[in-house]
C-alpha cells in the first residue's frame, strides 16, 4: 500500500494533462451536438443530438472533478498521512513451510425418525386426458379515436413501393396557433410489405419555409406501424400538430412523408423523387 502511495505521489504530474485532454475533447463533442441540436428539423434528432449535449458536458464535469480530487489528494491529504518506513513485503526463506490447520468433519446427525415417501398405486385402467384449453384470439389494438373533420381532399400520391396517400381532413382550413391543429391521413397499403418501421411526419411551414408546427410518430397513435400493413387496406391515420411558434398569423402549408426513426435523414421518397408530399390546401392561422 505505502509504494502504491509514494507512485501516485512521485506520477501523479501524469493525471493533470489527461484529465485536461479528456475535457478537451468531451467539450468539442459537446459544442458539435448542440450544433446538430440547432439544425435539426424534427423531434427525434433533437432528442437525441439534446442527450449527447447532456452526456457530453457531463463528461468533461467528470475529467473535471477528477483533477480537483487528485490535486486536493496530493496537495493536502497524502503527505499528512504517517506512511512509515517503504520496505517490501517479507517473504519466506527456503525451506520453510507454513503449517496449514486441518478440520475434521463432524457426521450429518442421522434424523431418529424416517418418514417413507409415499407413492400412490397407478389406477387401473386408462387415464383420462384433460381437454386441452381452447385457443383464444388476442383482440388488436384499437386505433385512437378519429377527430371530427370538416375539410377533405384528395390526395393520390404513392410514397415508395408500399403505400399511397390517398386523401387528408382538417376541422377548418382557418384555425388559431393557440390550439393544436389536428390532421387526419388516410394511407392505403400497396402490394410490397415495408421491411422498416416508418414514422410518419406532419410538418407545418410557415410563408417562408420556416418550420411552425409538426407531429412525428408511428402510423394510427402507434398501433398500425407500417410492418404490419395489408395489401388494400386503408389506415385511418390521426396526427395532432403542436405549434412551435405560437404568434405567427398569415398563411401555411402542410407536408407530409415518413422516415426511418433509428435514422431520421433517411425518407421514403415520393413517386416525383421529392421526399415529401405537399397537401394541396394552404391553411390559414389568425390570432
Amino acid at each position: 500500500m505505502t509504494i502504491l502511495v509514494q507512485w501516485l505521489l512521485d506520477y501523479t504530474w501524469v493525471l493533470y494533462p489527461l484529465c485536461a485532454i479528456g475535457f478537451v475533447i468531451y467539450v468539442a463533442r459537446a459544442l458539435t451536438a448542440q450544433r446538430k441540436r440547432n439544425r435539426a428539423q424534427f423531434t427525434l434528432e433533437r432528442d437525441i443530438a439534446a442527450a449527447q449535449v447532456v452526456r457530453a458536458w457531463a463528461m468533461g464535469l467528470v475529467f473535471v472533478v477528477i483533477g480537483a480530487v487528485v490535486f486536493a489528494s496530493t496537495t493536502f491529504l497524502l503527505p499528512n498521512l504517517d506512511l512509515g518506513p517503504l520496505s517490501p513485503t517479507p517473504t519466506l526463506e527456503a525451506g520453510l513451510e507454513i503449517a496449514t490447520p486441518t478440520t475434521t468433519l463432524a457426521p450429518s446427525p442421522t434424523p431418529g425418525v424416517l418418514v417413507p415417501t409415499f407413492t400412490p398405486a397407478a389406477a387401473s385402467g386408462e387415464v383420462p386426458i384433460p381437454p386441452s384449453p381452447e385457443p383464444t384470439e388476442t383482440p388488436a389494438p384499437e386505433s385512437p379515436d378519429t377527430p371530427n373533420v370538416a375539410v377533405t381532399g384528395d390526395v393520390n400520391v404513392r410514397l415508395g413501393d408500399f403505400a399511397r396517400l390517398v386523401s387528408y381532413g382538417l376541422p377548418a382550413n382557418e384555425v388559431t396557433a393557440a390550439q393544436p391543429l389536428p390532421l387526419t391521413l388516410q394511407w392505403q397499403a400497396l402490394e410490397r410489405v415495408s421491411t422498416v418501421d416508418y414514422w410518419v411526419f406532419t410538418h407545418l411551414l410557415a410563408e417562408d419555409d420556416r418550420l411552425i408546427g409538426q407531429h412525428d410518430g408511428v402510423p394510427a397513435g402507434g398501433t398500425r406501424p407500417t410492418t404490419g400493413w395489408s395489401s388494400g387496406e386503408i389506415i385511418v391515420d390521426a396526427h395532432t400538430m403542436a405549434f412551435y411558434d405560437a404568434a405567427y398569423t398569415g398563411p401555411a402549408t402542410i407536408v407530409v412523408g415518413m422516415y426511418n426513426p433509428d435514422d431520421p435523414g433517411i425518407r421514403v421518397l415520393a413517386e416525383l423523387g421529392s421526399d415529401y408530399i405537399v397537401l394541396p390546401i394552404t391553411i390559414n392561422i389568425v390570432p
